[in-house]
């Protein structure tokens, strides 16, 4: 790297560390609330409720790399302005062109580091603060069932919920993922209907797939009942209930491509796996719509700054709500929902860098 190079990527990382703390303080804000409720009214330990504050911290910080990443480098740019380094740095030979390829280099490194810590490190916190809340929150009511989330058992059986009657907990289009037995592929049992009672649950209206070794469908038994017993301990019962924010984008495939061999609906759970990547990879999207607005020859650019990144942060993150509805309701193919906003952004910053005067 050049010493340009080294020079603007260090403020810039700086900056954006200062700034992934701030901004993660204050989207804590409505979660901190949400804790004071489970210490003071259900009675969680403190030492509890202070644990899962601190596990949703990895998962905010994914939200808040992009946002802090375009302000650390729109302010670093206006104080090069301020400070006449950005004339300096051209009448030294190198273009505007030139000198923002670090920060755009500097986003592709926000994005990689985004896209390893939301598929690493985030499922297992997010999991590990679920499973807390599941037990000290839920401990003395019955097993809280989720829909849209898979979770094992001691067989090594696979369990999902596609919806949940939370009034009188009836499930339905429930789907059994069976491993084992020696055999190559695995039982998939799909029922309309099921009920936990006390130890079992008991399933209604449902067909059982069994493959053969060669993968295709060999025998095909439908049933009125069926009973599987469930006599885990709850606690354990809780920590292998897993949403698709507590899964990995392999483990999260993984899953999809289960549902899909059972005939059930995914659309959902795709959208979820594509944000899994075009979510990290804003920050370059922001980087590239900020950076036209970035550098400004003028000495007042310091709260042009803020205000771009806000209002930015304010538009993407709306859109990313609509379109990810959208993709949920099955109105856009689930890829699309995703990369959509990433798509609108990119593509104003683009016209953008066309029509800024760089000489």
């Amino acid at each position: 790297m050049k010493i340009l190079d080294r020079y603007v990527t260090r403020e810039t990382a700086l900056g954006m560390f200062t700034w992934v703390g701030a901004v993660t303080i204050v989207m804590l804000v409505q979660t901190l609330f949400e804790l004071m409720d489970f210490f003071v009214n259900q009675k969680v330990p403190f030492l509890i409720t202070l644990e899962i504050l601190l596990l949703y911290i990895p998962a905010q910080m994914v939200m808040t790399f992009p946002i802090s990443g375009l302000l650390a480098a729109e302010l670093n740019m206006g104080r090069l302005c301020r400070d006449s380094e950005l004339v300096a740095i051209e009448a030294s030979g190198v273009s505007i062109r030139r000198f923002l390829l670090p920060y755009l280099g500097f986003s592709l490194l926000v994005a990689l580091g985004s896209f390893l810590l939301n598929d690493f490190i985030v499922p297992e916190t997010n999991h590990r603060a679920q499973t807390l809340i599941r037990y000290y929150v839920y401990r003395k009511a019955p097993p809280k069932i989720q829909q849209n989330v898979f979770f094992r058992d001691a067989e090594n059986r696979y369990f999902y919920v596609n919806e949940l009657d939370a009034t009188t907990w009836e499930m339905r289009n429930v789907i059994i993922y069976e491993l084992g037995r020696g055999r190559k592929f695995p039982d998939v049992i799909v029922s309309e209907k099921a009920r936990w009672v006390e130890d079992q649950w008991i399933l209604e209206k449902g067909v059982l797939h069994r493959y053969g070794e060669d993968g295709y469908l060999e025998e095909e038994v439908e049933f009125a009942v069926m009973r599987i017993d469930m006599k885990e301990e709850l606690r354990e019962f809780f920590e292998k209930q897993r949403s698709p924010e507590e899964m990995s984008s392999r483990e999260l495939r993984k899953q999809i491509a289960i549902l899909r061999q059972a005939g059930s609906e995914t659309q959902k759970l795709e959208v979820a796996y594509h944000f899994k990547f075009s979510l990290p990879f804003s920050a370059v999207v922001f980087m590239l719509m900020g950076m036209p607005l970035g550098v400004q020859k003028t000495r007042d650019t310091k709260a042009l700054g803020v205000i771009v990144t806000v209002i930015l942060a304010f538009v993407y993150y709306m859109l990313l709500s609509i379109f990810r509805s959208l993709g949920r309701g099955d109105v856009l193919i689930p890829w699309l929902s995703a990369w959509m906003p990433n798509f609108l952004f990119g593509g104003l910053g683009i016209v953008l860098y066309g029509m800024v005067d760089w000489r």
